[in-house]
């Protein structure tokens, strides 16, 4: 009996602290949740480059977006206006004004480009198919970004 009492005491002696070191090197010797670290180190390597693509992804995809909302409204304003010298006019201001609203660099401000393909001469004529492109060169990527966007003109037109 006193043996088992001598033994004891130490283990009841010992500090909170040294209680949770004790505590500590046990969980470190087990093996669970050990899967869980060999997942996240085998993981993280596969993820970064889905990640990076994903990321390159949308910068793209939101530059392309924004080129063909560009080319729709830039087409609208083209269209509405009351003639062929003033809708160019005006349409090449909607042009900028846009791509400094949608915060293209400038760069991309200076790259970009319009344009026009008419069936008809002068493009504002009845019955009438207008297409415009926009493009410009992404900053980041290099690549150049094009949308166009189309529009027919009415036969009853004046």
């Amino acid at each position: 009996m006193k043996a088992t009492r001598a033994r004891m005491q130490p283990e009841q002696e010992r500090s909170p602290t040294m209680n949770g070191i004790v505590k500590f090197r046990e969980r470190l010797k087990s093996e669970s949740g050990s899967a869980i670290v060999e997942f996240v180190a085998l993981a993280i390597p596969l993820f970064i480059p889905v990640f990076l693509y994903l990321n390159h992804f949308s910068g793209v995809s939101v530059h392309g977006e924004i080129a063909r909302s560009m080319a729709r409204e830039v087409l609208r304003v083209y269209v509405i206006s009351e003639g062929d010298g003033a809708a160019r006019e005006l349409s090449g201001k909607a042009t900028q004004l846009l791509g400094r609203q949608w915060k293209l660099t400038d760069s991309e401000m200076a790259s970009l480009r319009a344009h026009m393909d008419c069936t008809r001469f002068p493009c504002l004529t009845a019955n009438g198919r207008i297409k415009l492109t926009i493009t410009f060169t992404d900053e980041q990527t290099g690549r150049s970004i094009s949308a166009s966007a189309q529009e027919h003109l009415s036969p009853w037109l004046s």
